[in-house]
């Protein structure tokens, strides 16, 4: 595979940053260059079948655009670029999750065109690949260590819920947010989870969590029984109170009454 010298990144870089400028032949020529080395890259994907061989080939690519992506965040000029739209969705394939969501910020900043084969908003294509696999994880029963973290999906949450995207979308989102929370054994999480299970069921019908809110509020249910249930805890030595002296018992003095003869005067 083709290695990048310094140089060539820093060109690289600049020629995405000066993109935004006034267009020269110097920079229509960078991006033509850099937009050949995508349809080569494409082509070979093309050719091969498995998916996982896919995402293989994809990670060894990405960083031979990696200076291209950073000049083009840098001039944050919002033009519209198929080969950065399409690397995001290379970096979510590749579980790049952090990179992917700095330039989906970007992307849905500048309301930026996908190609035309994704035939999808922005929002909605970020929230399609990064739930899709999410949903896919859990299906598979994969360890917790494997799953797509918490942060990821709350920040992709944040950056796509005041974009317009399909119920079912959304539902789909709320329930891999749920799914994830739930792992959690604070009750706090668990109980945000049935609330976005039950947000999610009410954006579409159809979207497979009614047994799963039942499931974990029953959870929920007992957990809370079991912390009231919970004797309290034995004081330690130092708090136990001294125990009470027993009271002295009173004593009653007869009075003995002595009757005095007075003398007779």
């Amino acid at each position: 595979m083709e290695q990048l010298t310094p140089a060539q990144k820093h060109w690289r870089q600049v020629m995405a940053e000066r993109r935004g400028d006034e267009q020269t032949t110097e920079n229509m020529t960078a991006y033509e260059q850099i937009l050949h080395r995508l349809r080569h890259d494409q082509t070979r994907l093309s050719h091969i079948q498995g998916t996982e061989f896919k995402v293989d080939y994809k990670k060894t690519i990405l960083e031979q655009y990696e200076p291209w992506i950073d000049g083009v965040l840098s001039a944050n000029t919002g033009q519209s670029d198929e080969v950065f739209t399409t690397i995001l969705v290379w970096q979510i394939d590749c579980e790049n999750y952090d990179r992917a969501l700095d330039m989906a910020d970007y992307v849905l900043a500048y309301n930026l065109p996908l190609p035309e084969r994704y035939n999808r908003t922005p929002a909605t294509m970020v929230i399609d690949e990064i739930c899709d696999k999410a949903l896919t994880l859990f299906a598979a029963g994969v360890d917790k260590e494997k799953l797509i973290p918490i942060n990821v999906l709350e920040r992709l949450n944040d950056l796509t819920k005041s974009y317009d995207v399909p119920n079912e979308v959304r539902a789909k989102l709320y329930k891999s947010l749920a799914y994830t929370l739930r792992l959690n054994d604070d009750l706090n999480n668990k109980a945000r989870a049935v609330e976005l299970m039950q947000s999610a069921l009410l954006l579409h019908e159809k979207v497979g969590v009614k047994r799963d809110i039942e499931l974990l509020q029953r959870e929920i249910k007992k957990a809370v029984g079991n912390q009231d249930e919970t004797p309290p805890l034995e004081p330690t030595s130092s708090e136990k109170p001294e125990p009470k002296k027993a009271a002295a018992k009173k004593t009653t003095t007869k009075k003995t009454t002595t009757t005095r003869k007075k003398a007779a005067s």
